[in-house]
């Protein structure tokens, strides 16, 4: 399965939310007819990389491509696919979804199912008020362990990253130069990456 012809999406704008936060699930849903691509890489000549394409499928799930390149080893395809059973409310209630992650069991995590969920709180920063998000979750598969994340601004452009995923704990962080794009920095465990990503709508 290869997806390496999305990145001209990247030119599109508007509005979506991830489903995952580094490596792990979030409880927010890319909503139904958006969608989001993402290209991360080790920052080195033969390093592996990844696409992702995150779409939402009707008003409760989402479906997300991803095409794995290790390095030195061959492209391999799957999906993960996310049921959101109740929307987050910032400030009020949290999110809860559950689905599956790695479904064809082919990256170095494999196929895990989970059920998670995230707590959206507005904070006030330096320029104006944005969502911090707090993601608990528990998956079961190749693992079966909890799991913990955080998104953390300090203004509407700049942002923390973290999370333990029950395999490594990647920490990093995000630059919003428009609404629809975000640039990261992140060390996922022993490793370095890089990545672009931008949402629209169909």
């Amino acid at each position: 399965m290869r997806v390496s012809l999305v990145p001209p999406l990247v030119l599109l704008a508007a509005f979506a939310s991830a489903d995952r936060l580094i490596d792990i699930p979030t409880a927010r849903k890319i909503v139904y007819l958006d969608f989001r691509y993402e290209f991360r890489a080790q920052p080195f000549a033969g390093g592996a990389y990844e696409h992702y394409l995150g779409i939402g499928v009707g008003k409760a799930f989402e479906l997300d491509l991803r095409n794995v390149v290790p390095m030195a080893g061959r492209p391999e395809g799957t999906f993960d696919f996310a049921y959101d059973y109740i929307a987050a409310i910032p400030g009020a209630s949290p999110g809860i979804s559950m689905g599956v992650q790695d479904a064809a069991n082919v990256t170095q995590d494999g196929r895990r199912f989970y059920a998670v969920t995230t707590y959206r709180e507005p904070l006030d920063v330096i320029n104006g008020s944005v969502n911090t998000d707090v993601t608990i979750g528990v998956q079961t598969g190749s693992l079966t362990s909890p799991f913990v994340g955080f998104l953390l601004p300090f203004s509407k452009q700049f942002f923390l990253v973290g999370e333990d995923s029950g395999f490594r704990v990647s920490a990093g962080i995000e630059l919003r130069p428009a609404n629809n794009v975000s640039i990261r920095f992140v060390t996922r465990g022993s490793t370095t990456l890089l990545s672009l990503s931008a949402s629209s709508r169909f």
